[in-house]
């Protein structure tokens, strides 16, 4: 079995094509297509994400992606009388997350124009991140089925 990356690579700046799905997860940051090296270092200084697995695997973001999941949800799930009080977080500052900062919030706007909580959870780039993250632990399944 090939843990070659196939379709994702099309996600990658071209210096990174030729990497399978494991090298692509430890790769910076910035080799996904359309981040830069500066909005890398930027997610460097505010978060200390320096790979495509630690971008896909932050706390911030999974926590951002919570909230907006829940509150996309909040309808079929709370009391009306609850509904709104949760269904506003999506829309609040991204540094309404606590242990993010304004500092980072202007980062992260500066970088990938993320200003609300939803912004973050839905950000393109954290989903083409995660996306390669699975895609390589789907592999790594397989290979060791095979090797049963």
């Amino acid at each position: 079995m090939s843990h070659e990356p196939g379709f994702i690579v099309k996600f990658y700046d071209k210096a990174y094509e030729d990497l399978d799905l494991f090298e692509l997860v430890e790769a910076p940051v910035a080799s996904i297509s359309g981040v830069s090296e500066s909005d890398g270092e930027k997610l460097l200084k505010a978060f200390n994400i320096k790979t495509v697995g630690d971008f896909a695997e932050h706390k911030y973001i999974s926590l951002a992606q919570a909230v907006t999941d829940f509150s996309e949800c909040t309808g079929q799930i709370l009391n009306k009388e609850f509904q709104s009080d949760f269904a506003d977080l999506v829309d609040k500052p991204v540094y309404a997350i606590k242990g993010i900062s304004e500092g980072d919030a202007i980062l992260l706007n500066e970088a990938f124009n993320v200003k609300t909580v939803r912004d973050l959870a839905r950000n393109k780039y954290v989903n083409i991140a995660q996306t390669t993250v699975t895609l390589a632990s789907l592999v790594e399944i397989i290979l060791e089925m095979e090797q049963e």
